[in-house]
């Protein structure tokens, strides 16, 4: 049986795709960097900086803008909330006070909480040092906090500071906005790591009473994705190829200081 021969320009161009090839990975790589794996510990904690699905909590996916979001455009209380929600539960404290007739709790002269349920005799109270904060922040955010103050961690529960401490329980008061609520789906495109940088890129959309959303921050109707809903609910199958094609594609960039990464910044693309 003859062998049968790789004649010459067969060999000639098979070489030529193949170093085209290499060129286009070369170039893959010096442009965006090395690509990590999605699924990675250190990925899904740097994607856990950028919000959390339960929009209650923090004002919800405040980084999904129209526009670039970083830590001066993000506001304070945000900030505040993100460090504070991503604290090991270990550093946290919890200490029950007293009630009075008005079923409130009094912490100091500048520090009240409603009781648990708005009507019992305790009020729970979750406390962490400013230092413990602090350092969560920073972890985050890069920069040490600017500003203390105030914050709502979802829409009854609320944290003051007091000196070197914070304190979180029930407000007195409360708003509870009432409507169609939101329903956000993401999912991650790719990881890169490109000198001290990581950046993940992934999809994003919001759905409100039926209707798409290119953002959760000043979003724009996206009538193409609209139209593609179903009626019901429940028949939604926003999948990763949904996303892809009707979703936005975000940048979020990560910056390296010492063993860890902060957030610098998000951007539509």
């Amino acid at each position: 049986m003859k062998k049968a021969k790789i004649k010459k320009k067969d060999l000639i161009t098979i070489a030529i795709i193949v170093v085209i090839l290499v060129i286009i990975l070369l170039a893959i790589f010096l442009f965006k960097g090395q690509k990590l794996d999605a699924n990675s510990t250190l990925v899904n904690n740097l994607y856990n900086y950028l919000g959390s699905n339960d929009l209650e909590v923090c004002n919800g996916l405040q980084v999904y803008s129209n526009e670039e979001v970083n830590y001066d455009v993000l506001d304070n209380e945000t900030k505040l909330c993100t460090a504070y929600r991503l604290l090991d539960e270990e550093s946290k404290s919890s200490n029950d006070y007293e009630g009075n007739e008005e079923n409130t709790c009094s912490i100091n002269d500048n520090i009240v909480f409603a009781t648990n349920n708005y009507e019992d005799d305790i009020c729970t109270v979750e406390e962490v040092s400013k230092d413990e904060l602090n350092n969560t922040y920073k972890q985050v955010f890069g920069n040490d906090i600017s500003e203390d103050g105030e914050f709502l961690i979802n829409y009854n529960t609320v944290c003051y500071n007091n000196g070197d401490n914070y304190y979180c329980g029930l407000a007195e008061t409360y708003t509870k906005t009432f409507g169609a609520e939101p329903h956000t789906y993401r999912t991650i495109k790719d990881v890169y790591k490109k000198g001290d940088e990581i950046i993940i890129y992934d999809y994003f959309l919001k759905i409100v009473n039926g209707e798409c959303y290119s953002s959760y921050v000043n979003g724009t109707t996206n009538n193409n994705c609209t139209n593609e809903l179903p009626e019901n609910e429940d028949d939604y199958n926003i999948d990763y190829d949904f996303l892809r094609k009707y979703g936005t594609l975000y940048k979020h960039t990560f910056k390296q200081s010492g063993d860890t990464y902060y957030w610098v910044s998000s951007i539509p693309e």
